[in-house]
């Protein structure tokens, strides 16, 4: 997909919420990658020159999304990651107009950290549910 809109995403941020998953065929879900390989890191070697590239909204299902977006009186978190400090603004206002805080995770190299299993992803380390800012940068600390 990324090849047929080439000519018209340089000049764009590309925002890969995606994870690694598909249905196992007994009604779960198969990690689709090798581990330590991130979907993230795959995908940004994809991005057309000129293009930007975040991964980000993929840490959180759509019922927690739902369920947590502007929770007061402490916003949940919403990690991100990406290599280009041009796009950490945008993104951080899509994330903060969503109703979370959000919060870099690193460069791409950590993108696995926010797909499933990883340990800032809610079914990973998150042990399915949403964490505050303050809860969230301890997290980041611990594994680097």
């Amino acid at each position: 997909m990324l090849r047929r809109y080439a000519d018209v995403l340089p000049g764009k941020i590309v925002v890969d919420a995606s994870n690694p998953l598909a249905a196992d065929g007994r009604g779960g879900f198969r990690r689709t990658l090798p581990e330590g390989e991130s979907s993230g890191q795959l995908l940004a070697g994809l991005v057309p020159a000129g293009a930007r590239f975040v991964k980000a909204f993929g840490t959180l299902g759509a019922e927690l999304l739902s369920a947590e977006a502007h929770r007061e009186p402490q916003l949940a978190v919403l990690f991100y990651a990406t290599d280009d400090p041009d796009a950490e603004p945008t993104i951080e206002r899509l994330i903060t107009a969503a109703g979370f805080a959000p919060l870099k995770a690193g460069g791409i190299e950590a993108s696995g950290r926010i797909e499933v299993g990883g340990d800032l992803h809610q079914f990973g380390g998150l042990g399915g549910r949403t964490v505050g800012l303050a809860e969230a940068k301890e997290a980041l600390a611990s594994v680097s």
